[in-house]
């Protein structure tokens, strides 16, 4: 079966271009209208389902608030008209001074016809402060004996609100410590002095008998919420999901919205009763809203599926009856050849043919040009072992393509310069582009009129590198010509420049895998002018046979090192410690030579302390001990990494996190300090970003992150702590107030309210009784 669909697949897509784009452009047209028509089908329904039952939720919701709005609508509206009646109107002081018994017992009467006309109360109570005593027709009479509770409800008694809606638990009155709503109407209303409070007490059972008449599917679940978000009773559980007030508030008018709880994704439809704004919220899981689009989905899969396998089948069959004077055409032009046809069928257009050669020609001219600065960054990546792990053919393709021999002797010359020479200053450090631009001119120079064959290679670290190749034969002949090729260059540059100029000459190999090594051979050759001096030609001297010269330091994993230290990356720089561990398993019998990797290593290590600002006293203590003593008597390359992490690698980088901590407080308080200076003008978040050369979703972060507050909340602080100051200590009206704090009079006392519970008028005439 395997072998008949490949042949299928060779004869009619691999050798026919002309079919395989008849068939796919058939394929898709006949494909692509079913897929739209299935998909925009299925979501068309999916997306009519859900509408649905939004907006189902939505009449439920409405007529779940409309039923308990016009309860306690119709519950307060009586109560009042019974406040409001004959005998609340009355003088109740005089009537309970000269007739105590009447006064209680006309109580007694009214509120046992309140409660008898209204079922839904579960109970309907008198409190009188003077004596203590609470009437209620349910439970009788009762003096309130705790001091907390008496005190509770004298402060209720002194509030200006004549009559409010209380959710949730009413300590202050026994009985009253469960679920539910409280109507809390001063006695008599709208008196100066009252003299007592109406309570009449909702259980929340009534609301639960409500909501169930209306839960539909299996997990939905039901909440009402007071305008704080409290919750005033459910459907689904004594807790309000956490976030869930949040998102409500969020989305405003948006009718849906989905929010996942305990693992369950939820359909969440929130309506906003007008009576008393409290949040009648519906939670649906979406896995029963999909219930009903899950049938049409498998229906119009099957449909979309059995198209497909028509609408191919058919296009096949159709596309090869058309296709085939096309074949007939090409096997009359290729007259009995055996050769497959690699292009179009139809061949070439001649017409086209001058043009495509003009083409061909501009590009080769463009390619010939940029050969060199190509072939350039090619050796260059050769010389830094970018190619190591290519295979030998991989290797042998990429020298046959930029003219490199595989098959020479090579040797690598690196030049470096010293601006200084002989106490004079002819170049500024600016001109080093300009310098490293002419040594290459002259060494490519010099290997031409030497009639030797290599490529001047600028290292990009004011240093340039010839990498020199010959035919071995040669090269036992004349052993001393590169030397001479190398003194020659340096006195050539030298005299040209007027500079000190030191060359670093390495050994020479025959295979192409040992360039880096001859490169870092003559790095280190130019590296230890500094100890033999420089302004000549140093010769790699080594004494490693080549069987040796496998091992490389590795000179990439020291930099990435050095960086992740500098960033304060502890997971980063450990794993390069890692990298570096096992890079040193080439050199796995040459104990010597992995403890010179690991001094170079912490030499690196010591100068990113050091050009961090963090002292060795830091890093090794007060003793001061010798670390590469330390190295020198560690045994394993995992003792040598975890000491390297112990004392550099967690030291370097709680130093780095210290110090952006320390910025970090230095920018938020540089912020608070603007925002304290300037509070009384338009501020936005913006500003202050700009001010501390950050972004302003950085800055709101860090800001919330320092001071637990929100940029607007803590700006919100700052203004209502200076308003209550000037409202205590000055006589300036409430809008002066507003002004002097940055405030529109009417955002003002909003805020204010907000904040501080009263009006800054009502604070202000608070504070002056006090």
């Amino acid at each position: 079966m395997r072998k008949i669909l490949t042949n299928l697949w060779k004869r009619f897509f691999r050798r026919k271009t002309i079919f395989r784009n008849m068939v796919t452009l058939s394929l898709f047209a006949a494909i692509i209208p079913v897929l739209v028509v299935g998909i925009g089908s299925y979501l068309y329904s999916a997306s009519a389902v859900q509408s649905e039952v939004n907006q189902s939720n939505v009449r439920i919701l409405n007529n779940v608030s409309s039923t308990i709005d016009s309860t306690l609508d119709r519950l307060q509206n009586n109560a009042i008209q019974m406040l409001l009646g004959s005998f609340f109107s009355s003088n109740l002081v005089e009537l309970k001074s000269t007739n105590y018994t009447g006064f209680y017992s006309g109580i007694s009467r009214e509120l046992s016809a309140l409660i008898n006309g209204n079922k839904e109360a579960s109970d309907v109570a008198v409190y009188v402060p003077d004596e203590g005593y609470l009437i209620s027709p349910i439970y009788g009479g009762r003096r309130i004996e705790g001091m907390g509770e008496r005190e509770a409800l004298l402060k209720e008694l002194a509030v200006d609100d004549q009559l409010k809606w209380v959710s949730g638990p009413y300590p202050s009155i026994p009985s009253y410590n469960d679920n539910g709503v409280t109507l809390v109407a001063k006695l008599p209303l709208l008196a100066k002095q009252p003299m007592g409070l109406m309570f009449i007490r909702i259980h929340e059972e009534l609301f639960q008998n409500i909501m169930k008449r209306f839960i539909s599917y299996e997990g939905e679940q039901m909440f009402i919420l007071d305008e704080k978000g409290a919750l005033v009773t459910s459907m689904g559980g004594n807790d309000v999901p956490h976030g869930l007030f949040d998102r409500v508030a969020q989305k405003g008018s948006e009718q849906r919205f989905q929010f996942a709880f305990k693992g369950t994704e939820y359909m969440v439809t929130p309506i906003t009763s007008s009576f008393n704004k409290w949040q009648y919220i519906n939670m649906v899981p979406i896995d029963q809203l999909n219930a009903k689009s899950n049938g049409i989905k498998l229906i119009t899969l099957v449909i979309v599926l059995i198209c497909l396998v028509l609408g191919a089948l058919i296009t096949l069959w159709g596309t090869r009856r058309v296709y085939r004077p096309i074949q007939n055409l090409v096997a009359y032009v290729k007259d009995g050849q055996t050769d497959e046809v690699e292009t179009d069928e139809v061949g070439f257009v001649h017409k086209r043919w001058a043009e495509l050669s003009s083409t061909a020609n501009d590009m080769q001219q463009q390619l010939s040009d940029q050969l060199p600065l190509i072939r350039e960054i090619f050796a260059l990546q050769l010389l830094q072992g970018r190619f190591l792990y290519y295979s030998e053919d991989q290797l042998a393709s990429m020298l046959r393509r930029y003219n490199v021999p595989a098959d020479k002797e090579s040797i690598v010359i690196v030049i470096a310069f010293d601006l200084q020479s002989e106490g004079k200053v002819r170049f500024q450090e600016n001109d080093r582009e300009l310098i490293v631009f002419a040594v290459k001119n002259i060494a490519s120079e010099l290997i031409q009129s030497h009639e030797m064959e290599g490529i001047g290679i600028n290292l990009l670290n004011d240093q340039v590198a010839v990498w020199l190749y010959r035919d071995p034969l040669q090269a036992e002949d004349d052993e001393s010509d590169i030397k001479q090729f190398a003194e020659r260059l340096r006195l050539l540059v030298s005299d040209y420049l007027h500079l000190q100029v030191t060359i670093g000459l390495s050994g020479k190999s025959e295979q192409i895998s040992e360039l880096p090594e001859l490169y870092e051979e003559a790095l280190l050759a130019v590296r230890s002018r500094i100890i033999v001096g420089g302004n000549q030609v140093i010769v790699h001297t080594s004494g490693k046979s080549h069987s040796d010269m496998h091992y490389r330091y590795p000179l990439e994993i020291e930099t990435h090192f050095e960086n992740s230290l500098q960033l304060g990356d502890r997971d980063e720089a450990v794993r390069m410690m890692d990298e570096f561990a096992k890079s040193m398993g080439a050199a796995i019998q040459k104990p010597e030579l992995i403890q010179m990797s690991y001094y170079r290593l912490l030499t690196a290590a010591i100068r990113t302390a050091y050009m961090l600002g963090l002292d060795t006293a830091q890093l090794f203590g007060e003793s001061n001990e010798d670390p590469y003593l330390h190295i020198r008597n560690i045994s394993t390359t995992y003792e040598l990494n975890a000491w390297f992490k112990e004392q550099l690698v967690e030291p370097i980088v709680a130093y780095v996190h210290g110090k952006q901590h320390q910025e970090h407080e230095q920018l938020i308080a540089k912020v608070v300090r603007y925002m304290e200076e300037n509070y009384h003008f338009d501020l936005s978040l913006d500003q202050c970003a700009q001010i501390c050369g950050l972004s302003p979703q950085y800055l709101s972060k860090l800001f919330k992150k320092k001071k637990d507050l929100s940029f607007i909340e803590y700006l919100t602080k700052v203004r209502i702590e200076k308003s209550i100051e000037l409202l205590r200590t000055t006589d300036l009206s409430v809008s002066d107030v507003a002004e002097r704090v940055g405030y529109q009079m009417k955002n003002f006392i909003r805020v204010f309210k907000k904040q501080m519970g009263v009006t800054p008028g009502q604070f202000r005439g608070s504070d002056e009784e006090n």
